[in-house]
Parts: C-alpha cells; sequence; structure tokens
C-alpha cells in the first residue's frame, strides 16, 4: 500500500510541477477527479483482506 501512495504523491507533483493544463491533462487523464483515492481505497481494502486471510490463528490457549 506505501508503493501505492508513494506513486499517487509522485503523480500528483508531477502535474503541480508541470503546471498549467499539462498537469491538468495528466491528473485527467483518467477522467476521474477521485482517482487517487479510489485507488488508496482499494489498496487498503485488499491488505486488510490479505492480512486476515493469511494471518495465522493466535487463539490457541484460552484463559476464562
Amino acid at each position: 500500500m506505501a508503493t501505492a501512495a508513494a506513486y499517487e504523491i509522485i503523480e500528483w507533483w508531477y502535474a503541480v510541477t508541470s503546471g498549467g493544463e499539462a498537469g491538468i491533462e495528466f491528473l485527467g487523464s483518467q477522467g476521474d477527479i477521485w482517482d487517487t483515492q479510489k485507488d488508496m481505497l482499494a489498496g487498503a481494502i485488499a491488505s486488510l483482506i490479505i492480512f486476515f486471510v493469511t494471518k495465522p490463528c493466535t487463539i490457541t490457549n484460552k484463559h476464562y
């Protein structure tokens, strides 16, 4: 997920430094202003799913 966040930040930085119409066209190439947020949400959800599917079971000795 950190890699996806880094890519999104680099993408934003490039758009800001190129400025003007070029920056807007670069970020608007996906056609969705919420593309970054959707990408980050998808990465977070996928990370949580993978974590809960692959984590070892830690409940072996129950103390009541």
